[in-house]
């Protein structure tokens, strides 16, 4: 009878919708690729630690990751009330000097955040930015010359 019960219970679509489940499946993993041979920190990942109590005027910590080479991390205290130019001039102050610009840069933030802090640290290392859009030979056309 045991046997009988415990078919029925696999078979059961109503049993099982409504069977709990104890383990929750796993999200897949999208592995981060790095190239070899990396340098230290060009590739880094750049976060948050929010919330915290105040410590010498400051309540959040910017972490900045080396993801490839060093596995090292930079803690730099700031202020929750921190915008994009703030974590570009904290960047090219504390992390520029001593590593250079990432080739990659890994942020749970929005890409609008992502777009606005690179144009920031091109502005405060005095980068010219001059983006143009594919298939326009009057901005690119020297680059277009060399493709053909």
């Amino acid at each position: 009878m045991q046997q009988d019960v415990a078919d029925f219970i696999k078979e059961c679509t109503t049993c099982q919708s409504t069977k709990l489940r104890t383990t929750q499946p796993k999200p897949p993993l999208y592995p981060i690729t790095t190239e070899p041979n990396t340098l230290p920190f060009e590739t880094i990942i750049m976060d948050f630690i929010m919330k915290l109590p105040k410590s010498e005027g400051h309540d959040m910590i910017l972490t900045i990751t080396d993801q490839a080479c060093l596995k090292a991390m930079l803690f730099l205290p700031c202020k929750e009330q921190i915008n994009v130019e703030g974590v570009a001039t904290l960047y090219a102050q504390k992390v520029f000097p001593h590593f250079s610009i990432p080739r990659k840069v890994i942020s749970d933030r929005d890409t609008h955040f992502m777009a606005r802090f690179t144009k920031e640290l091109c502005r405060i290392l005095q980068i010219q930015q001059n983006i143009s859009s594919a298939y326009h030979p009057q901005t690119d056309g020297q680059s277009e010359q060399t493709n053909q």
